[in-house]
């Protein structure tokens, strides 16, 4: 069977396309490059189509995520997919759903799942799963979908009262990001409210704590605002989103204590299961966690194609290659052993490098194939890469890899860590000031041979310094997505102090 996965709606549209053999997945905001791309028209994803050689009449089943209100689940009709010459049968998929069975690529099946993000369909933003059924939700039905759109020069007196009743975490710190003016996609700001976490203190009065995950809009209270704070680096404002975090990352803890049975293997996922902080409480509390790379909507295609597999009794599907899914441009050739050489004894050296190998990762994190790298040891790195490269938020810290075997040594932590989804601690982070946040802790990643071509290029820059690390941060300037051609990658390296860029076996440095 012929098998298409859609996730159309106003942001993050990805599709994913069955032969009856193997799957092929795209994200479009790496086709189109503009970040969180979504419908431009209701049926503009169709022209993908036409790269893979594929008509509509050939399709022998749709699964679609819309987000809409209220919830339509199973067969269901749409008379534009009919025009342009669908005859198949068309499944709507609740979006918490999809969420749920995105998690197939991770080859481990959890009974309990977790979905927590800013909405699905009808306005949930939380749903609890066992055994593939709901068996608690939540919604906020009477907040107008407009306010998630609204601009910060749009911001009134009425528009924040509605937003105040809204509990769910990602459209709280969206609000707060929007409001004070944190530049980027609204979608972003949750993360860069994130990083702000880690300049304050947990210890504001004004911060109420509520043990309800229904009340947390309690606890970030939009009141802290009226201080006429108009600046970030505002001490108080530290303090507040310290301590309102510190609550939350308690208050989401206990949410899931309520539903956890011993044995329970616990799957994650939503936007919110890309906070970082909230993910290790969480796995310390609950080692048997599994959290997809594309925990958010990107993922939403992944689990349409997975609901159609079960609907037809197909065999499971081939997870081969995961998480590098991206139909995007590939280079024709791997770095050779030459290559490999030069590239770390330039990161040896302290220069800045981007790497563009094989295909891109599924999900909003560079996991070595399109990277920017640098050296974690260089003094005033990190600065330097937000300001000079990113042009970011200078307050915004970065991610690192590690030779998995090796990531004890260096990091309050145990095990693999593919997909960057966890915090630890630095066991030394005055020796590695480049990757190490504020707060003594960085965002890591632990690299397996399985990852070839990463895994050598580390290798070999710990023959040249001893240390099996590098910062990793995403092949992108502030703003826009991850490269998906190499006409991105170039365009990068052109037009930032990157020092080389590395395309498959191509290495090219400025003089």
């Amino acid at each position: 069977m012929r098998l298409l996965g859609l996730r159309v709606c106003a942001h993050d549209t990805n599709i994913t396309y069955y032969d009856g053999e193997k799957l092929r997945y795209r994200s479009f905001e790496r086709d189109f490059q503009f970040k969180h791309f979504g419908k431009f028209s209701r049926m503009g994803w169709i022209r993908v189509l036409d790269d893979w050689n594929v008509t509509p009449s050939e399709i022998d089943s749709i699964g679609i995520v819309m987000d809409e209100s209220p919830v339509i689940e199973g067969e269901t009709e749409i008379p534009l997919f009919r025009d342009v010459g669908f005859t198949c049968p068309i499944h709507r998929i609740e979006h918490h759903r999809a969420h749920v069975l995105s998690c197939w690529p991770l080859g481990v099946e959890a009974n309990l799942h977790f979905v927590l993000d800013a909405f699905g369909d009808d306005y949930t933003y939380r749903s609890v799963f066992r055994d593939n059924e709901r068996i608690d939700h939540a919604i906020s039905k009477e907040i107008g979908s407009g306010i998630l759109d609204t601009r910060t020069e749009d911001l009134t007196p009425e528009i924040i009262q509605e937003a105040n009743k809204i509990p769910s975490l990602g459209f709280i710190m969206t609000r707060i990001g929007s409001y004070l003016g944190i530049d980027g996609h609204y979608l972003d700001q949750a993360g860069k409210i994130m990083a702000i976490k880690a300049f304050g203190r947990k210890d504001c009065p004004d911060v109420k704590y509520v043990d309800d995950i229904d009340r947390l809009n309690e606890v970030w209270d939009f009141g802290f605002l009226d201080h006429n704070i108009n600046s970030l680096t505002s001490e108080y404002l530290w303090d507040y989103i310290a301590t309102a975090h510190e609550y939350t990352e308690r208050i989401y803890l206990n949410h899931f204590r309520k539903f956890v049975k011993d044995g329970d293997v616990i799957g994650y996922s939503g936007g919110i299961a890309q906070n970082t902080i909230i993910n290790k409480v969480l796995r310390d509390n609950f080692p048997n966690i599994i959290i997809p790379p594309h925990a958010n909507d990107q993922g939403l295609s992944l689990g349409c194609i997975e609901y159609l597999r079960r609907i037809y009794g197909l065999p499971e599907f081939d997870r081969s290659g995961f998480p590098f899914w991206q139909d995007d441009q590939s280079p024709k050739e791997r770095p050779s052993d030459e290559t490999i050489k030069k590239t770390a004894q330039i990161l040896a050296d302290g220069g800045i490098v981007g790497w563009y190998q094989g295909h891109g990762e599924i999900g909003p994190r560079a996991l070595g194939n399109r990277s920017i790298l640098m050296s974690p040891v260089v003094e005033g790195g990190k600065d330097y890469i937000n300001e000079k490269v990113k042009h970011r938020e200078p307050y915004r810290p970065f991610g690192a890899s590690v030779l998995e075997e090796k990531v004890s040594q260096y990091f309050y932590w145990n095990g693999p860590s593919p997909y960057m989804l966890y915090v630890a601690d630095v066991l030394e982070p005055d020796l590695f000031p480049a990757i190490t946040h504020v707060d003594g802790t960085c965002r890591h990643q632990t690299v397996s041979k399985e990852h070839e071509d990463y895994y050598r290029l580390i290798s070999e820059f710990e023959k040249l310094t001893g240390l099996p690390i590098l910062l990793n941060t995403s092949l992108n300037n502030g703003g826009k997505p991850i490269a998906g051609r190499m006409a991105d990658a170039f365009e990068l390296y052109h037009t930032t102090n990157l020092d080389s860029l590395v395309v498959g076996d191509d290495l090219r440095s400025k003089p």
